[in-house]
């Protein structure tokens, strides 16, 4: 389903990765780090905002990597490039062609093992009418000139195409709003829908994601101010301080080395306290900072020096034991590895714990060899658990096989299944197991199962695989390569798949968001007529305490459990406020207005969460279904098909039929599609009979969805609206409705998602398979992966009367939108309303499907 529309961009990139000691493979001889460090304080164009901590921050960095304590990078693999000279460190200016001949440097230059570190803090700007393509400013760039003399966006993707290193790590902090004045010709600066590309590349894939080893650390999205301490921006004093070795914090002691992921979470942690601390307004309090890529990467970037002196101490001692021959050969790598950098699992870490105290003398070779049988004894998977494994793949593999949309290989499933899950692990795939997937496709179906049983058990007994995660991340990434609709719904996910597409579910009824200011949670709004709702809890509220004394099921805790939500988890919270119906749970509100923190019970119950929205909330809170009343033009603005869409719909379509309505509008905009019934009804309402839709199967008999209700709405004019957000049952009913001829299609190109999942239970979970592709009644294809994509391919609902907006305005409906749903603070104690701080919205396409309903109205009466 579409979620908000401003992280749509980083729905697409994000690739997760799971925590794992990667195996170590044989690296080139001597790999070397390459460093381009890129800061301009001031623009000679003064249109180009300065950034006053800029080259302060990139020296700060020049400093640490090229101490040999941190990093000890060579002054011939670094280039430090300025808006003004630093003769003490043999700047550059930061000239476009000097970022370019930098950039084609490192590329050119570095080899897979190498790492490569770029840095550029500086501003950014809009390129092209749309405002979707970006450019950085260089020392010598002009706004006015930003076409030939920024780099485009594309230009650093072209400089470093040819970049072989997988430890490509980038830190960028600019701000693609960083002009005064109107950008003339250019659309408001947006990210489009494949932002950074330029820096994370694109494997390929089905998904796209980052080429192996990359990561991007942004301090912002990218269209935010930037927040400045007093002598670093604090985006660079967190990569500073975390470098240097705060960020060194992964198992039960400092190891002496900074990882990828190490500094992700020291700066998830950290950046957010620097945002409260120094943000001057609510805008940069909130300000988040994002890592994309593969976070969870486990190389080196620097040194904790003061850690690695214990290190290289214990690792000076174990060469030792390796030259009097106390530790055999596989022992001599395993333990180099162990005690050269932290593990992430807990026996690895436990093995670790052995080797320091063979080194440190607290224990004699036999009881080493001893302590590290029983842990490599508990590693191993039992092959009952291995088959098992298997077996349920192989049965995914048989669904797929038999009912996907497209006829697809077995062997390649398998193939994706065990390659992906060692990639995702981060661990080397076994020669012999590597060897075998080679012919995979020649094998018979229990060879394959044999081989992904031999695969499961080579990985072992691990805590990233447990509790169903070795079957969750197989399915989910072997699926990924079928299409973006196929894949496994793992049983966690399960229950809130079910809540959006039920649009119902058992608890309090609230929306809640964490709150960047105060690191709480935040009450969006209460959901109509839900037990929030009935106790009061309003939107703004804060949730200082979440209070149990029985657990999610209704059963009594031995001690009440009072859990601050200050820095907790947003999933986790969910998980304490959800429970079974009829039992209880308390939370403490901090509310504006009112002095003191107060307790409020409330009983959970079934929630039924709105899908058929109107105009605007009464002042009861229930929605205002015409948006004209003296022309009495009626309006539905469908969410999502669910259960209850067709029911609900029906419901307020009489009541504005009693009304006498003469025009309608269905605003299907951002609406992600949902359940075939319920978009097959919401047509069969506006359309004489005839046929709906028609679903198309690989190798079985198309299936043809007619007209069956009793009641037909034709004796008033309608309009349709859609947008690219209108997916699948969206584009059922447009499509119906234009090629009926009963609605005027409105607004933008629909989605093209023209394909049907089938979803059925599979090992606690969901299996959502994409089992056929569904047809206009007029024949027409709406698929559109089953086309090239180009605009001038057929797919999707073209409307009649297209009225396209900007990406600034498409975000800004998305939030004018939610803001409706909102239900506002009615109570005495309530602040008093604060000035507008952005201009109304106006709804141009809304507003265009208004005036067309009133100009037929007019036709109609004479």
């Amino acid at each position: 389903m579409t979620k908000a529309v401003k992280m749509r961009w980083l729905a697409v990139l994000i690739g997760v990765l799971a925590l794992a000691l990667p195996v170590r493979a044989a690296e080139e001889a001597k790999p070397q780090p390459y460093v381009v460090l890129v800061g301009i304080s001031d623009y000679a164009d003064k249109q180009i905002k300065p950034r006053p901590h800029a080259e302060a921050d990139v020296q700060a960095l020049y400093d640490l990597f090229t101490n040999k304590d941190y990093l000890g990078v060579s002054k011939d693999k670094i280039r430090l490039l300025l808006g003004k000279e630093d003769k003490e460190r043999n700047s550059q200016p930061a000239t476009r062609e000097n970022i370019l001949k930098a950039l084609q440097w490192i590329a050119k230059e570095s080899k897979p093992s190498d790492l490569v570190v770029f840095a550029f803090i500086g501003e950014g700007g809009p390129l092209g009418e749309s405002g979707d393509r970006r450019c950085y400013f260089a020392s010598d760039s002009t706004f006015k000139g930003r076409d030939k003399d920024a780099l485009a966006a594309t230009e650093v993707g072209d400089a470093l195409k040819d970049l072989k290193s997988e430890r490509f790590c980038t830190f960028l902090d600019v701000n693609f709003k960083g002009y005064t004045g109107e950008a003339a010709g250019v659309g408001e600066p947006t990210l489009g829908t494949s932002p950074y590309k330029e820096f994370l590349g694109d494997d390929g894939s089905q998904e796209h994601l980052a080429h192996t080893g990359r990561v991007l650390f942004l301090a912002t999205n990218g269209l935010a101010n930037p927040v400045d301490a007093k002598d670093h921006g604090i985006f660079a004093q967190a990569i500073l301080d975390g470098l240097k070795g705060e960020a060194d914090k992964v198992g039960y002691e400092p190891d002496g080395n900074i990882t990828v992921d190490e500094l992700t979470e020291y700066l998830d942690k950290k950046l957010p306290e620097l945002t409260r601390s120094y943000g001057q307004t609510k805008e940069e309090k909130e300000a988040f900072h994002f890592v994309l890529g593969g976070r969870a990467t486990h190389y080196i970037l620097t040194k904790n020096p003061t850690a690695a002196v214990m290190a290289n101490e214990r690792l000076a001692k174990f060469e030792k034991l390796i030259a009097d021959k106390k530790v055999n050969a596989a022992e001599a790598e395993e333990g180099k590895g162990l005690l050269e950098r932290m593990p992430r699992l807990e026996s690895q870490q436990k093995l670790r714990k052995e080797y320091q105290a063979l080194v440190d003398g607290k224990d004699t070779t036999e009881q080493f060899e001893a302590a590290r049988e029983a842990i490599m004894a508990s590693t191993k998977l039992k092959r009952a658990d291995a088959v098992d494994y298997a077996t349920k793949v192989v049965e995914v593999t048989q669904i797929i096989k038999n009912n996907y949309v497209k006829e697809v290989n077995q062997g390649d499933l398998v193939n994706w299944a065990v390659t992906d899950l060692f990639r995702r692990l981060d661990e080397k795939i076994p020669e012999d197991i590597n060897t075998r997937l080679g012919g995979v496709k020649n094998l018979k179906e229990a060879d394959m199962a044999v081989l992904l049983a031999d695969a499961r058990q080579k990985l072992g007994v691990r805590e990233d695989l447990a509790e169903h995660k070795d079957l969750d991340i197989t399915l989910i990434r072997m699926l990924s390569h079928l299409d973006p609709y196929t894949t496994y719904i793992d049983p966690e996910s399960k229950k809130k798949f079910d809540q959006e597409i039920k649009a119902h579910f058992n608890g309090i009824g609230i929306q809640i968001r964490h709150d960047p200011i105060t690191d709480q949670l935040m009450v969006v709004t209460p959901i109509k007529g839900s037990p929030a709702y009935g106790k009061q809890l309003m939107a703004g509220d804060l949730i200082t305490k979440i209070i149990r004394e029985v657990d999610s099921e209704g059963k009594p805790l031995s001690k009440t459990e009072e859990l601050p939500t200050k820095g907790m988890v947003l999933n986790d919270a969910v998980k304490k406020i959800l429970g079974k119906p009829g039992s209880n749970v308390k939370v403490e509100i901090q509310r504006e207005g009112v002095a003191k923190p107060f307790v409020i019970e409330i009983t959970r119950g079934p929630v039924e969460v709105e899908t058929v929205l109107g105009i605007k909330r009464m002042t009861n809170d229930d929605w205002d279904y015409m948006i004209d009343k003296k022309n009495k033009i009626g309006y539905i603005r469908l969410t999502v098909f669910a259960d209850n869409s067709a029911r609900d719909l029906y419901q307020v379509m009489d009541d504005l039929t009693k009304r006498g309505i003469k025009g309608f509008i269905l605003d299907l905009r951002f609406n992600p599609g949902g359940l075939l019934d319920s978009a097959v009804d919401i047509s069969s309402l506006f359309i004489e009979d005839g046929r709906v839709v028609t679903i198309r199967p690989r190798n079985k008999r198309e299936t043809k969805f007619d007209s069956s209700v009793k009641i037909h709405l034709t004796n008033f004019p309608m309009v349709c609206m859609v947008n690219g957000g209108s997916a699948s049952g969206s584009e059922i009913v447009s499509a119906c409705l234009q090629d009926h001829n009963r609605a005027y299609i409105m607004g933008e190109r629909s989605y093209g998602k023209g394909s049907v999942q089938s979803i059925q239970p599979f090992d606690g979970g969901s299996l959502k398979v994409t089992t056929a592709s569904f047809w206009r009644p007029n024949g027409k294809n709406l698929n559109k992966l089953s086309t090239s994509g180009k605009d001038e391919d057929e797919w999707g609902v073209t409307p009649d009367k297209e009225i396209k907006l900007n990406r600034k305005e498409r975000d800004d409906l998305a939030e004018y939108q939610r803001d409706l749903e909102i239900i506002q603070r009615k109570d005495k104690d309530r602040p008093a309303p604060k000035e507008p701080t952005k201009p109304e919205f106006k709804d141009r396409q809304l507003e265009a499907a208004l005036e067309y309903l009133r100009g037929q109205l007019k036709v109609a009466d004479k």
